[in-house]
């Protein structure tokens, strides 16, 4: 079986059964399924044999189905792919509405404060020197 026939099946069963909204989605999550399965160098044929019969899929799609549920758009495969794929980096956000996060900001502040103030301790001698330099070099020429 071919990825058209699977979907025009699937969509043949869920069809006057289902918001159509959610029937669209559903086809969309299996039909990027499969695409992503076959870019990755699987045979079509066999990415839909393992996902297994569009009717049985059908039928558990309905079961489960409330009925009640405001439709929203639901996610495609590579976008749920590529979401799971990010929320196993971690990442840690400061929350500067915490005393800790107000703790770091003022510390980083401090910081970047006594940087400033170190290089321009260090480079004060010389700017210094060089500036009397510069204004022994324009009085002599004056001359």
């Amino acid at each position: 079986m071919y990825r058209t026939e699977f979907l025009d099946i699937l969509k043949t069963q869920l069809s006057g059964q289902m918001h159509e909204g959610k029937i669209a989605a559903h086809l969309r999550y299996y039909e990027d399924y499969i695409q992503s399965k076959v870019r990755s160098g699987e045979e079509e044929e066999e990415v839909i044999r393992q996902i297994g019969d569009p009717r049985l899929i059908a039928k558990t799609l309905l079961d489960t189905d409330t009925g009640d549920d405001v439709y929203e758009e639901s996610q495609s495969y590579s976008e749920h792919e590529a979401e799971s794929s990010r929320e196993e980096r971690r990442s840690y956000r400061l929350d500067l509405s915490t005393w800790y996060g107000k703790l770091i900001v003022v510390a980083v502040a401090a910081g970047i404060i006594f940087v400033l103030v170190s290089v321009l301790t260090m480079a004060l001698p010389f700017i210094l020197i060089f500036a009397a330099v510069l204004y022994l070099i324009s009085k002599w020429r004056k001359r």
